[in-house]
């Protein structure tokens, strides 16, 4: 009866441990020599309980003890390979995947559609090979501009190990941690069926957490340099939660602190970057350039690739396009089907400009747009007189205004600025 009191009570508290999840995961990686003596100790008391119950009378033993017992050793044995075997293959799971470095690729990219930018690629291979850490960085461009398509070509192009893993924020926020897992191919452990911690509001978020440190370390020790993680698209984070991108970011910091792990946030809005900015967080971060528009002399060749006439593919550029790549992309589309493709498409951009006007109520002939074609920049500072701060952040939600590093306001691309240039009559 002690013997199954003792067991019951170690039983208890391995699935304690096992439900909770906290002894498993959050340190740091052990080394050999320190998982040795806890399997060590482990084997100690189970030879213990073994030799008890082999010299025991067996005839004073139930059969349901027996089972008990037994049941019970084959319990603590799946502890012990959970805790110390599975969690050691997950790291170097994990590792093997920065190691030949991933992407985050859902559309076929040709090579027909891609523009050498060398300078910003020379620029993005420096941050994704920071040996020294101690930042995490975020990466700006409006949504179009080819940030995510230079990010992915400059990891494809890296010598392994390479150390980087880029990953696309979900829509849906409740999907990140489990969809940021399957990324890392770290889906398959058991962190998924642990109830959750009461106590915290991201519970599988701080295991994962976990195990990325743990996985960071053991890279540091292999490769003598830290890994990075490319988040992207996280103005998803921050429009749909907002706390949620603050634990990001300080989780960002504490790995530059560490040295351990360097995290790169990309984003197309203003919006991260003010609230990456007003939070004490923000006292490692570096921002390290502003993805653009490429210029106009290539996008017109870009657009004469797809065979579009040289005149209509300069005027495309010129008044609707510019060199932003997602309208670039958009117009080819559209002129291999439509004969009048330079009006249907002005329309089409039109048309959206004046859907969202309504739907932020905010008038076409207000004297911001007035000032913004003879000025092309006004300082926020100065526009709040003119307009208040909040409808200036709606203007720049429904990309009809651009929020720019050096805290101006500009039309938010170049139809947007044809459109006013022809709405806007001189007095």
């Amino acid at each position: 009866m002690n013997l199954l009191k003792s067991l019951f009570h170690i039983c208890s508290v391995m699935l304690f441990n096992f439900r909770s999840h906290q002894v498993v995961t959050i340190r740091s990686y052990s080394s050999t020599q320190e998982k040795k003596n806890t399997v060590r100790q482990t084997e100690e008391i189970l030879k213990k309980y073994w030799n008890s119950f082999k010299n025991a009378n067996p005839s004073k033993k139930s059969t349901r003890n027996k089972i008990l017992f037994t049941t019970g050793i084959g319990i603590l044995a799946y502890y012990l390979y959970l805790t110390y075997e599975s969690l050691d293959a997950r790291v170097k799971k994990m590792s093997n995947v920065f190691e030949k470095g991933k992407i985050n690729q859902k559309i076929k990219m040709f090579s027909k559609n891609l523009i050498k930018r060398e300078n910003l690629e020379n620029t993005l291979i420096q941050i994704l090979q920071d040996f020294s850490g101690g930042n995490y960085y975020l990466i700006m461009g409006e949504h179009g501009t080819g940030k995510s398509t230079l990010i992915r070509n400059t990891i494809l192009k890296l010598k392994e190990p390479k150390g980087v893993v880029h990953f696309e924020c979900p829509s849906e926020m409740n999907n990140f941690t489990k969809e940021l897992a399957n990324h890392l191919d770290s889906h398959k452990g058991f962190t998924w069926y642990i109830k959750p911690v009461e106590n915290s509001k991201y519970p599988t978020w701080n295991l994962l957490k976990a195990q990325l440190v743990n996985m960071s370390y053991y890279y540091e020790e292999k490769y003598k340099r830290p890994v990075v993680l490319v988040l992207d698209q996280v103005d998803r984070i921050a429009k749909k939660d907002s706390e949620f991108l603050g634990i990001l970011q300080d989780f960002a910091k504490d790995c530059a602190d560490n040295y351990s792990l360097v995290i790169i946030f990309v984003a197309s809005e203003g919006l991260v970057s003010r609230l990456l900015q007003s939070r004490s967080a923000w006292s490692r971060a570096s921002i390290s350039f502003e993805v653009g528009d490429i210029p106009d002399e290539e996008a017109v060749k870009f657009l004469q690739n797809f065979a579009i006439d040289p005149k209509i593919a300069e005027r495309v550029v010129k008044y609707l396009t510019g060199g932003r790549f997602a309208l670039l992309n958009q117009f080819q589309k559209l002129n291999r089907y439509r004969i009048n493709s330079f009006e249907e498409f002005k329309m089409k951009l039109f048309k959206q400009i004046k859907k969202d006007l309504d739907m932020i109520e905010f008038s076409i002939n207000h004297k911001i747009f007035t000032k913004l074609i003879e000025v092309h920049r006004i300082d926020i500072s100065q526009a709040k007189f003119d307009i208040p701060l909040n409808m200036i952040h709606k203007l720049i939600e429904v990309n009809i205004l651009k929020e720019n590093q050096d805290y101006t306001v500009s039309f938010h691309s170049r139809y947007v600025d044809t459109f006013f240039r022809e709405q806007i009559k001189p007095e």
